[in-house]
């Protein structure tokens, strides 16, 4: 019975999480991005995703405090990361290559994969851009291979070649923020644009021609659920890396 209250527990703290720091606040992020800042709304959506935060936090405080079984540890120290914990870290790491990455790759090499007709013409314009490759094509991969270093040894103490540093413990801080924000930014986007395309206001959410470019381009509108699944998936692959190296010391 008390595993079900702690199961039942959880799931309801980390779903009132999702929803406030993630759905919520709506347009936060974009409102941040634009520097909109004078709108009176701006403070109520940050303080729900301030609330939001906190309840992520008592309840990843509250499944430390009553694991049922102290982390397992590897030959040498470094914590070996629960099975839940390395299937939401690769999903995290696999959604921005094979939603992202992949999709854009195709339409800077001219592949009109998911692209109405009307909008074929942006692709030479695309492959033409560095920022296109660097940003959207190799950025998530490259964030997708750090996403795999919350389940890696290299996540918990740095690797013996690495000048200065090797050897020693990474702080747990230099893992869970940067991870913890870039979830937060890229989930709340997804989930705000999700909404938008899930409920057929795009012209709203994305005007000066942007809902024009997403009608009818189903590979364009779709890389917006991909936003909130990584979102959601590295949020919790952090949870997973804080879980049990939280209880290392």
């Amino acid at each position: 019975m008390r595993s079900r209250t702690r199961r039942a527990l959880l799931g309801a703290g980390w779903a009132g999480a999702a929803a406030l720091a993630l759905v919520a606040p709506g347009n936060l992020v974009m409102r941040l991005a634009f520097g909109k800042l004078g709108d009176p709304a701006l403070v109520w959506q940050i303080l729900l995703a301030g609330l939001g935060l906190l309840l992520a936090l008592t309840t990843t405080r509250y499944g430390m405090r009553t694991a049922p079984r102290p982390p397992e540890r590897r030959a040498d120290a470094t914590i070996r990361p629960a099975l839940w914990a390395k299937v939401v870290t690769w999903v995290a790491a696999g959604v921005p290559v094979l939603g992202f990455s992949v999709p854009h790759l195709l339409w800077g090499l001219g592949v009109p994969f998911g692209v109405a007709a009307d909008s074929r013409s942006l692709l030479t314009e695309l492959g033409g851009s560095a920022v296109f490759w660097g940003l959207l094509v190799a950025g998530p991969a490259a964030g997708a291979l750090l996403t795999l270093g919350l389940i890696s040894r290299w996540g918990q103490v740095v690797p013996g070649w690495v000048p200065f540093a090797g050897r020693r413990r990474v702080p747990r801080g230099l893992a869970v923020v940067p991870a913890a924000v870039v979830g937060l930014l890229v989930g709340q986007y997804g989930a705000m644009m999700t909404e938008c395309l899930a409920f057929g206001i795009t012209r709203t959410c994305a005007p000066d021609g942007g809902a024009m470019v997403l009608d009818g381009s189903w590979g364009f509108a779709g890389t917006y659920p991909v936003f909130l699944a990584w979102g959601v998936f590295l949020l919790a692959a952090t949870v997973g890396y804080l879980h049990p190296t939280g209880q290392r010391a």
